[in-house]
């Protein structure tokens, strides 16, 4: 039986230095009664105080500066629970799934232990202890956080494994948690129990059977006979079972079990495949028929390999991940805390957030090692729709110094904690590489795994998790970034590679992408100004302009991506915060698309692209994200999307401003995730004037290529016939059943972009249909700029709306069907506003 001790019946007060124990603070009893305020159970000290107003809102304006000393204080969290008399001559055990950072557990007043490390679990036997049909006190001391290094610092000096974020970073402010994160409870069983139970699937040739390697971990009070009942369940039905008889003595026993299963259900990947998952049910039951302990485990039958890329030279690691034997090509995103207050439980924005990557047809997370060993509701999210993770220990570059510390004592801290994570997620079929960390790095170059504190987590991996793929870091080089330099210098050695992080200009973005050699793209992106709701949300009106770094509102919310002088330039000059917002968001979903593009033509000798980042911990004013911190998509999310589409018509060019050639030209690919090829398409390009005159165009059968990609038609036409300032290069490819891929760039005839700013004011015509249909129509005689459909509520308001299109251009008499579908939760009132650059905002609904 568990008992939770979840809940926001805890109690929280904050203490300096050991005032605490002065006053007993921590016993029944104590003469400290007050000042005590209610908590919640998971969460974190600053969200409880926030609550209670005792602490201004960080994420508006600068005030999180004003919270920044709630981490040197000690915290103790108290809670009263009963204990029933039918637990008594029971094993009771008391469970802390993760405590951040350091603390001290107490029960009835008396010392339980302290465990330090935010990853790692605690448990206590309290069957002794307690006080049965009495009320109880459980007692924890929250001890001030660890002075740790911000971003900018030198990694040999870190000695915590705590997620680093929260000390600054680009994309977060110092917000140092402290808290108890993660669940507690109670677990009441007979003499012996299930500390771990490991399903390790192995997958005979061609895939017709799965033996279960079973592996179980049998803690027992005393000596005792035990009966192991093993059971396989899927979709609610036993599929195997396994039963044996086991003589205990008192500690720990290891038993391992076979277990086959025919014609096993396979896990796949988002996209290519179902995601069936299987139960595990183990019950020890004792000599006299009590069932002791009862233990159920989720986990997937999928094999994951690991192989070298096409043409990879002899130095290079294996990145092409082949699941079920089908290379998949990894359409990858990067992961960070959904909040800098990650303690608190966000059920329907982690959801969100998983969901929107799904339907962008992402089918990797890469848990970046500056933030979190994230939860179990992350892992099972995962799991259920096909997101693989590539998780890091928490380990991260820190600009002066990259290169983790040698010391023996750190490095058998964290051979600890490995020891006693890995086991905690290793049954999840989404977990298929596990990192030493983010950008370890020594004079420039990655760090391999003769790195002391690499070995031992590598050697960790080895013995716990055998069939996980392991990375020493991430890059792990030879060459650490994708520089034209780098190109130069070492063009094969571009293997796993970071950067840049920032649009490199008009033309540059183009010829840095159209020149990469690199493997795998693990981490690069392009920087974005945050959405309209979310500026308003968190910046007062009268601050909100400049947007600029002179700005102290917008160089604390986000100054590293404040690229607004590359905007400036790129648009002409523009006067107002919403412009520039629509225009750096146009910027970095250019951007984003074209290096993805890029990327995924180059496949196999490229196996994936990992693009920085997904998410955002904080309400940034500026940052790389593509889903701002309220769970909304930046334009940026709709150009990964699109470059993400199983079926994928894109175009390889030059610049996206042309002045000064002669000629524009491009080369249209066609990129297929399929196993198989698709014939019976047909190709139409045009290169068409924003007023909607057609200066060339061509139609021709088309074959999509199995699982790559091919060049399918080069396009020419002379710039001198393009007689608008702004033109397209229009795609799109359909088959039997109409369209099923299509793709459209902006271009500019000058050296900038500010013509889009110019463009007449066109009507566009909103009708509804049905099953939450909108069609919007083009009646004006130029093209509609990036027309947008937003959710119409506050941005508190619960649920979501979920677009199957968005950010695109139309035509002038163009019409495009959007679907709308809006979560369970959302009230009776669900609007959306649609608005272009140059359109009038239509609220419908």
């Amino acid at each position: 039986m568990r008992v939770s001790l979840n809940g926001s019946d805890w109690l929280f007060k904050g203490f300096l230095g050991e005032d605490w124990v002065w006053r007993d603070s921590e016993k029944p009893g104590t003469r400290d009664v007050r000042w005590w305020y209610p908590a919640v159970v998971p969460g974190s000290v600053q969200a409880d105080l926030l609550r209670l107003g005792q602490i201004p809102d960080p994420y508006y304006e600068q005030q999180s500066l004003l919270s920044e000393w709630v981490h040197q204080r000690t915290w103790i969290y108290k809670k009263a629970f009963q204990a029933d008399l039918s637990w008594r001559g029971r094993r009771v055990t008391l469970h802390f799934e993760g405590v951040d950072y350091a603390a001290q557990f107490f029960l009835n007043g008396e010392p339980l232990g302290r465990h330090e490390g935010m990853y790692t679990p605690v448990a206590f036997e309290v069957g002794h202890r307690l006080r049965y049909g009495e009320e109880n006190l459980l007692a924890v001391v929250i001890e001030r956080a660890p002075d740790e290094e911000p971003q900018v610092s030198k990694t040999e000096y870190v000695r915590t494994h705590k997620a680093r974020m929260n000390y600054r970073w680009d994309f977060c402010p110092r917000m140092v948690h402290q808290g108890i994160w993660d669940d507690v409870y109670l677990e009441v069983t007979g003499p012996v129990r299930a500390a771990d139970l490991w399903v390790r699937p192995q997958l005979a040739p061609g895939f017709g059977r799965a033996d279960l390697s079973v592996s179980a971990a049998l803690d027992a009070a005393d000596r005792c006979l035990v009966e192991a009942e093993i059971e396989i369940a899927h979709e609610g039905a036993v599929v195997a079972r396994h039963s044996s008889r086991h003589a205990l003595p008192p500690g720990e026993t290891r038993l391992n079990f076979a277990v086959p299963v025919d014609r096993p259900a396979l896990w796949w990947p988002n996209g290519h495949g179902p995601q069936p998952l299987y139960q595990a049910t183990l019950r020890l039951v004792t000599a006299d028929g009590a069932v002791s302990h009862s233990r159920t485990v989720t986990f997937g039958i999928r094999q994951v390999e690991a192989v070298r890329n096409e043409g990879a030279p002899p130095d290079a690691l294996p990145y092409t991940l082949v699941v079920n034997g089908r290379p998949i090509y990894l359409n990858g995103w990067n992961w960070v805390p959904i909040d800098a207050l990650y303690g608190v439980e966000r059920p329907a924005k982690l959801e969100r957030l998983i969901g929107l990557a799904v339907r962008a047809n992402v089918n990797l997370l890469r848990v970046w090692g500056g933030g979190l060993i994230e939860k179990e509701a992350f892992y099972d999210l995962c799991d259920r729709h096909g997101i693989m993770v590539w998780q890091e220990f928490i380990l991260s570059s820190s600009g002066i110094g990259n290169k983790p510390s040698t010391d023996p004592a750190y490095v058998a801290m964290m051979a600890r904690e490995a020891e006693r994570i890995i086991p905690r997620r290793r049954n999840h079929p989404s977990l298929v590489i596990w990192c030493g960390g983010n950008e370890l790095m020594d004079g420039g170059v990655p760090l391999t795994d003769a790195e002391p504190v690499l070995a031992a987590l590598k050697d960790a991996v080895r013995r716990l998790d055998p069939d996980r793929h392991w990375l020493p870091t991430s890059p792990s080089g030879p060459v650490s970034n994708l520089t034209l330099k780098a190109l130069d210098e070492h063009p094969e050695g571009l293997h796993d590679v970071h950067g840049p992080w920032e649009h490199q200009g008009l033309t540059a973005q183009y010829t840095l992408y159209n020149r990469s050699t690199a493997m795998l793209h693990s981490e690069f992106g392009a920087e974005g100004m945050a959405n309209a709701k979310a500026i308003e949300a968190t910046i007062s009106p009268e601050h909100r302009w400049p947007a600029t770094k002179d700005n102290p509102v917008y160089f604390h919310r986000g100054a590293w991506w404040n690229n607004e002088p590359l905007v400036q330039e790129a648009f002409g000059g523009i006067g107002d915060w919403v412009t520039l917002s629509h225009a750096s968001q146009f910027l970095q979903h250019e951007a984003l698309r074209y290096a993805l593009e890029a990327n995924r033509r180059r496949q196999w000798r490229c196996s994936g692209s990992i693009p920085w980042q997904f998410n955002e911990p904080f309400p940034n004013a500026w940052c790389t994200a593509a889903v701002d911190y309220y769970a909304e998509p930046k334009a940026g999310y709709w150009a990964v999307a699109g470059a993400y589409a199983p079926l994928a018509v894109t175009a390889r060019f030059d610049s996206q401003v042309w002045a000064g050639w002669e000629r524009f030209a491009a080369e249209v690919w066609l990129a297929h995730a399929g196993a198989h090829p698709v014939e019976g398409l047909t190709l139409t390009a045009r290169v068409v004037g924003a007023g909607g005159r057609i200066y060339w165009a061509r139609e021709q059968a088309v074959q999509a290529p199995a699982s790559g990609a091919a060049p399918v038609l080069a396009v020419e036409v002379r710039l001198a016939e393009i007689a608008e300032p702004l033109f397209f290069l229009d795609l799109a490819v359909s088959g039997a059943a109409g369209r099923v891929a299509g793709n459209r760039y902006l271009f500019a005839t000058g050296a900038d972009l500010r013509q889009m700013l110019r463009q007449p004011t066109v009507r566009v015509e909103v009708a509804a249909g049905e099953g939450g249909e909108l069609t919007l129509t083009n009646r004006g005689a130029v093209a509609a700029l990036c027309v947008r459909l937003d959710d119409g509520r506050p941005l508190d308001a619960p649920g979501w709306a979920w677009f199957s299109d968005n950010h695109f251009h139309l035509l002038p008499g163009e019409r495009r069907t959007v679907r709308v579908e809006w979560s369970p939760e959302a009230g009776p009132e669900r609007p959306v506003v649609i608005k272009g650059w140059n359109t009038e905002a239509i609220r419908h609904g």
